[in-house]
């Protein structure tokens, strides 16, 4: 920790870069990431501001942001193209040039080999920073990130791409941060509570009911489909302990409702229940069409548990497959509960896991009729004891429909899971 850094640490601002992010082609996740690891360290994002990649803007924006705060990140624009005008940007606000850095270029360079790809003169421009900058290594990506330090202010250039973002992030910066930073909190003054099973109405007239918050706690709530992210904060001059006796009146009122108690992705949660038990899943789905396969192998190190799985739109798929009954597709139809079960079972005793999980539903208005409407949903979760099914009708269009299915599924997984784990200790 070095006390003689005399920037102020406490508070920053967020610039994101990129068409993309406006006009609805890719999703902005980059304040969410940096927002939660920074708040970690007691520093809070005052601003997020999202411009496209242009030059004029991005002056606007880094002029402002300087104006307001000490540290400033902008994410985005470090790659080959001609829109990656970020380095410019800030080398004209802060007067300095944008330079070829020798160790960035060889690190360039021997990416590309790994990659199997000739170094051309674009490619060259992801090893520039901005003169005076400290490159960044990108573990997982190319274009180095880079710090930036003036008298009076600290920039950090980061790469637009998520996971190349999180890494430079978690290699470089919280590092760097953490030796600075002189108050750092010994205690979180916040919690995170990820909820699936009730809605946030639900929880809204569950916690007035009890008489929760108490005094000096805030709650924030960040609802998504088929999930609620829950946020405990102390207030002001709180009273000592506060927090914890509120975390432990949220576990009493809300019970297995809580997946977690982090910010966290539901997928990666099922994949550490599934590593703690040594078992294994496979998946066979109808609606869904592989959505929740990719959520599940999304994580790192899910071929340690899951197998594989079956995507069954066609009836003769799922019976050919997954040993649907004909009989029973007759005469229930293929959105049922029933076939959700058998497609549960039939996909686990082909891919021999210990979980199975189907889903069959109408995710399109197209297809729905007035017995089974548009966001009918069957989801069902086997394993060699029991294998149960459930029917949902989920809000929205078509791929909210798929989403909130995935989200459950998984809940339901989870479930099967915790549930059994509570059965054993207690029996």
């Amino acid at each position: 920790m070095n006390s003689e850094y005399r920037i102020s640490l406490d508070a920053a601002e967020l610039i994101s870069t990129g068409a993309e992010l406006l006009n609805g082609r890719s999703i902005n996740s980059h304040a969410r990431t940096l927002g939660g690891r920074l708040n970690d360290l007691g520093i809070r994002i005052r601003r997020d501001t999202t411009v496209p990649d242009d030059f004029d803007d991005m002056v606007d924006a880094l002029n402002g942001a300087i104006e307001r705060v000490d540290l400033i990140f902008l994410t985005g624009g470090l790659g080959p193209t001609e829109d990656d005008v970020t380095r410019d940007a800030v080398a004209h606000v802060l007067g300095r040039n944008v330079v070829m850095d020798d160790a960035s270029l060889k690190f360039v360079r021997e990416r590309y080999q790994q990659y199997g790809r000739t170094l051309n003169a674009p490619g060259e421009r992801q090893a520039l920073i901005v003169d005076g900058a400290e490159p960044l290594i990108n573990r997982v990506g190319v274009a180095p990130g880079e710090r930036i330090e003036t008298e009076n202010k600290v920039l950090f250039l980061l790469p637009g791409p998520p996971r190349e973002l999180l890494a430079v992030l978690e290699d470089h910066v919280l590092p760097w941060l953490k030796e600075k930073k002189r108050d750092i909190p010994e205690s979180p003054s916040e919690s995170i509570f990820l909820v699936c099973g009730l809605g946030e109405s639900n929880l809204v007239n569950l916690f007035e009911t009890h008489g929760f918050p108490p005094r000096g706690i805030a709650v924030a709530y960040g609802a998504s489909a088929g999930r609620v992210e829950l946020r405990l904060s102390s207030k002001g001059a709180a009273e000592p302990g506060i927090l914890d006796q509120a975390r432990s009146r949220i576990r009493s009122l809300l019970g297995s409702n809580i997946v977690a108690e982090e910010r966290v992705e539901l997928e990666e949660v099922i994949g550490r229940l599934l590593k703690d038990r040594r078992a294994t899943l496979s998946t066979a789905e109808s609606c869904t069409g592989g959505m929740l396969g990719d959520r599940i192998t999304s994580v790192s190190g899910s071929s340690s548990y899951y197998r594989g799985g079956i995507i069954a739109y066609d009836n003769h798929m799922k019976t050919q497959w997954l040993g649907v009954s004909k009989d029973v597709i007759e005469k229930d139809g293929a959105v049922s509960g029933e076939v959700a079960r058998q497609m549960a079972i039939g996909v686990r005793e082909r891919f021999g896991t210990d979980f199975g999980m189907g889903i069959t539903g109408i995710a399109g208005p197209g297809g729905g009729t007035k017995e089974k409407p548009a966001g009918l949903v069957y989801i069902a979760c086997s394993d060699e004891h029991c294998a149960i099914a459930k029917r949902f009708h989920f809000p929205g269009g078509r791929e909210l429909v798929r989403e909130w299915s995935c989200v459950t599924a998984m809940d339901m997984l989870r479930r099967m899971m915790v549930e059994d784990d509570l059965a054993e200790s207690i029996g």
